[in-house]
């Protein structure tokens, strides 16, 4: 592998814990290999055999589903120093539910379910990242699950915004997600959410400004979460 794919391995979240130097000294004793893939290629269908972690380190993918009415829906994107679909490895069937498209020039790092346990072995570091990292995509699997019961974009935002704000015990929530990892949680297109981020606002019940979303009026949100169930009820 060359110095300059070591460094960029090296700084994804997963390995960032590891020496580089310890890092390189390790991927020298298992096997990998680097996959590159034109802009708008197919990295993988849907149905593949996923059996290597692939480790985005250069560009940026999707993945996408289709459903049986032949609408695609794209349900996650990636960018440099993120993995594609680690639990996927782990599972029986080793099956990948999407599939994979470059968005730009990609480069990825492939490394053997095997190898991967090598490394975890050898680095602890590696071991909780991994974990760590799962267990995120379990988490916005449960929000994507809790979301599917309202119908609406601002029934859904408000669970959310409520959601978090009793994890955090604060009205002021600290969002290290990006508006378009946002739209892609909710299913939606990102000018779709900002615009209900600032119809919130202009209802008074939520505030934000950069990374930060200060809910103003908590009953408010509630109220318009439960809209639904309200109307139904009469």
């Amino acid at each position: 592998m060359e110095l300059r794919d070591i460094a960029r391995l090296a700084s994804c979240p997963m390995f960032s814990g590891v020496n580089p130097i310890d890092l390189a000294q390790t991927l020298a004793s298992i096997p990998h290999s680097i996959r590159c893939f034109d802009e708008n290629s197919v990295v993988f269908l849907s149905g593949c055999r996923y059996s290597s972690l692939y480790i985005l380190i250069e560009g940026e993918a999707w993945a996408e589903m289709t459903s049986d009415e032949g609408k695609v829906v794209r349900v996650e994107s990636f960018k440099a120093g993120e993995s594609l679909a680690a639990a996927i490895l782990f599972t029986e069937g080793q099956t990948l539910p999407v599939s994979v498209e470059a968005q730009k020039a990609c480069r990825f790092v492939v490394i053997p379910k095997e190898g991967l346990l090598d490394l975890c072995m050898k680095h602890k570091a590696i071991l909780e990242a991994l974990l760590g990292e799962m267990g995120n995509r379990l988490s916005t699997l449960t929000d994507r699950l809790k979301a599917a019961q309202f119908i609406s974009l601002r029934e859904k935002l408000a669970d959310w915004l409520l959601r978090r704000m009793e994890l955090s015990g604060s009205p002021i929530l600290h969002i290290e997600a990006t508006r378009e990892r946002m739209a892609e949680l909710f299913g939606v297109a990102r000018p779709s959410l900002s615009r209900e981020l600032g119809a919130l606002r202009h209802l008074g019940v939520i505030d934000f400004s950069g990374k930060e979303i200060r809910i103003v009026d908590a009953r408010g949100l509630r109220r318009l979460r439960n809209s639904r169930a309200s109307s139904s009820s009469r």
